[in-house]
């Protein structure tokens, strides 16, 4: 059966593919005899662990670049991790670098990801966040605009903080993104 399915999903471009399975979870997780039996499934064991005067339920959390735009955080919940951080979220809205911007790489079983800081700014996000419903700990990956001069990266990171702040439990400030210029 998995093999199926991930045949299924090489068959999309891999970009499609993750927001494919994401928007699929979500859908399943409003069901509530799925979403019960996807909890039991991936329902970790408690091993709280405090860090920086945060506790987290447990170790299994989620870096960000995978939920971007605050769009699955209660869908990761009931998969059981323990944290998730969204982003990298910038002032204002960005496409992030041209199509085809992740690839496969099946030999050593990883993706490449040159996504360069694509999301719907902190606006839309804040929104979303605004309405999770998971008692899980939120990460805020913050970062620059493209467009913004470097010598003014100060004041793309103080809105995207100022923003956010009552809305996440934690930040991280990005201040080297590889593949963006």
């Amino acid at each position: 059966m998995f093999k199926l399915i991930r045949l299924f999903l090489f068959m999309m471009p891999p970009e499609d593919a993750h927001y494919f399975t994401m928007n699929l979870l979500k859908r399943l997780g409003n069901f509530l005899p799925m979403a019960f039996i996807i909890k039991s499934l991936y329902k970790s064991k408690p091993r709280p662990v405090t860090v920086a005067g945060l506790q987290f339920p447990n170790v299994t959390g989620l870096a960000a670049g995978f939920d971007k735009n605050a769009r699955y955080i209660d869908t990761l919940a009931m998969l059981g991790f323990g944290h998730v951080e969204i982003g990298t979220v910038t002032p204002l809205p960005q496409p992030g670098n041209e199509q085809p911007r992740l690839f496969r790489i099946p030999k050593d079983s990883a993706l490449l990801n040159r996504m360069g800081f694509n999301n719907e700014g902190m606006e839309v996000v804040a929104e979303r966040l605004k309405n999770v419903k998971s008692n899980i700990i939120i990460g805020g990956n913050i970062g620059k605009n493209k467009v913004t001069p470097n010598e003014e990266a100060i004041n793309d990171y103080e809105k995207c903080f100022k923003h956010l702040y009552d809305l996440v439990d934690y930040f991280t400030v990005n201040v080297s993104s590889p593949n963006t210029p």
